[in-house]
């Protein structure tokens, strides 16, 4: 059987490129899609309210529009609120979950109040606030000051300007907690992190892991919050493993374009579907 195609879904405020590294990795196993996420990259922003459940229906759409009929869901930071969302509302497309420095649990009221305010930053001064806020907490402290590495939200940011950047922050904002979620969960899942992750503690991420009952945690030494970033062939090892754990739930019957011809797409997501 051949492995489920793989969905990887980009933290803010990156964009698909993010992924650069992990999909050259994972190069002619099997398809990998790394959709843009509404106001990043080259998908434009949504006119609507935001909703981390709105995304995970965008990503619900490309797969359909690529007759893909199971695949693995993994996102980093926001983008792991999306795959859990997606878990959530299409579960019947998942085959296996990753969660890349990421969390199950709601903003706390304060966190919340923070993200509104730098909205108002953000709407008054431009993408920089937003940019200034996360790079102290973004990478390990080895590579704080890496430029390949963090021009990576630099660029992201400034392509998704202040409309994309203040449709994420509030759609963040608003997100329900899904850990009730986790212990419902069937299918293979991993659990990836750093242990310099200065944004979500690596001890969150262990007891997420622990709820879901067919989960590995994988732990990255000495890297911070962006690991596909920090440390591309780790976090695409664990992927892969996961891919081959997830191969009895993918579809019995995949698309022959999915069977045959493994590759990669580099996709935005298309709504309206």
């Amino acid at each position: 059987m051949p492995l489920p195609a793989l969905i990887l879904i980009h933290g803010y405020p990156f964009d698909h490129t993010m992924w650069k590294d992990v999909v050259l990795a994972l190069e002619n196993k099997t398809k990998v899609m790394t959709p843009d996420l509404p106001g990043f990259g080259d998908n434009p922003a949504r006119n609507d309210e935001p909703s981390i459940d709105l995304m995970a229906d965008d990503v619900a759409g490309l797969l359909q529009l690529h007759s893909v009929k199971r695949a693995v869901v993994a996102g980093m930071s926001m983008g792991g609120y999306v795959a859990l969302s997606f878990a959530e509302k299409h579960k019947e497309y998942i085959a296996g979950l990753g969660l890349i420095s990421t969390q199950a649990i709601t903003d706390t009221p304060e966190i919340q109040q923070s993200r509104r305010n730098l909205i108002e930053k953000v709407q008054r001064d431009g993408t920089k606030p937003a940019v200034e806020t996360l790079l102290p907490k973004m990478f390990s402290a080895a590579n704080q000051n890496n430029s390949g590495l963090t021009r990576f939200p630099i660029d992201g940011a400034e392509k998704a300007g202040v409309e994309g950047i203040c449709w994420a922050l509030e759609a963040m904002a608003r997100r329900p907690d899904r850990t009730g979620l986790l212990r419902t969960l069937k299918i293979p899942a991993t659990v990836i992190h750093g242990t310099e992750d200065k944004i979500i503690p690596p001890e969150r991420a262990r007891q997420m892991s622990q709820m879901i009952s067919n989960s590995k945690y994988v732990e990255l030494p000495g890297v911070g919050h962006a690991s596909p970033l920090e440390a591309p062939k780790a976090v695409a090892d664990a992927l892969l493993d996961l891919l081959r754990r997830s191969e009895n739930f993918s579809a019995s019957e995949p698309d022959k374009r999915f069977r045959d011809e493994p590759g990669i797409i580099i996709a935005p997501t298309e709504r309206g579907l």
